[in-house]
């Protein structure tokens, strides 16, 4: 049975992994500048026939000033995972990490927390911290990746994420399960790792694992992103996308996505989010 993610432990309310309202450093004027913080960890994995495997792993830790948009900022920084409702496709964004038509972002915050560490199949993975320049006034701070061979990053298996903590941020662990590996997601008309469109849709089948992680499809060059459904009910699932999405030779990038919210009093917004994808080429004959 999925196991729900464990609450943070020994959080202040200014907590990493967590969000809630904190002091900032005195204004002008001596007044604090009242703050939220919040926090997404994230774990990918993508194979490819061609490339083979590759992922990453990354965690940013954000503050932003009360009343700004969290979901704006992770925009800004390349955090967020905006989808389409369930049964349809949009457009992304040219970098793809949201459907198009995101707000300006709000001026962001990328708290430094000490160490970051991910821990699976008895491997621990320390994720390293890299410094960003505050060259356009918008965003500054450490963000925490580490690209990694996809052994010590496995699917189907228990995650626990230590944060070391920082001076404004307690430590904390949280926890949670990664998702199966999207290879049992079947397309209809794929031999030897190439998919032959061909009539007027592409079918999409996987089993039914009562588990409520999202399929979805990322169609190139073409930029479309479509939600196929998830693992709940008793039968198989079963979706198909319109061929017009395709152009004559592309690819399409099919996921598996699991996330978990990071839940206690006082939290604005946090989660772990896994993200595994396998990519499949296709030719329209």
């Amino acid at each position: 049975m999925r196991r729900a993610l464990l609450c943070c432990l020994l959080v202040s309310p200014a907590a990493v992994g967590c969000a809630g309202t904190v002091s900032g450093p005195p204004t002008a004027g001596g007044d604090a500048e009242a703050s939220v913080t919040s926090a997404v960890v994230v774990v990918e994995r993508t194979a490819d026939a061609t490339e083979g495997a590759r992922a990453e792993a990354s965690a940013r830790f954000v503050r932003v000033a009360a009343g700004a948009s969290v979901a704006d900022a992770l925009r800004a920084i390349g955090a967020a995972l905006e989808l389409p409702a369930r049964g349809t496709c949009a457009g992304v964004t040219s970098h793809g990490d949201g459907v198009a038509g995101a707000s300006p972002a709000p001026v962001v915050e990328l708290v430094d927390v000490g160490w970051v560490s991910l821990a699976a199949g008895g491997v621990e993975t320390h994720l390293a911290p890299r410094r960003l320049p505050d060259v356009t006034d918008v965003v500054s701070g450490v963000v925490y990746a580490r690209t990694a061979d996809p052994a010590i990053l496995p699917a189907a298996t228990e995650y626990v994420a230590h944060v070391g903590g920082g001076a404004s941020v307690l430590p904390f662990d949280v926890t949670a399960i990664a998702p199966a590996d999207p290879s049992t997601i079947r397309i209809g008309g794929e031999d030897e790792g190439v998919v032959v469109a061909s009539g007027t849709s592409v079918d999409f089948a996987w089993p039914a694992d009562g588990t409520d992680d999202t399929v979805y499809v990322d169609v190139q060059p073409g930029g479309a992103r479509c939600v196929l459904g998830d693992g709940t009910g008793v039968d198989p699932g079963h979706a198909s996308i319109p061929a017009s999405l395709l152009n004559d030779t592309g690819t399409m990038v099919v996921h598996r996505l699991h996330r978990e919210a990071v839940r206690a009093r006082g939290l604005e917004a946090a989660e772990i989010r896994f993200d595994f994808a396998r990519s499949v080429a296709y030719v329209r004959p």
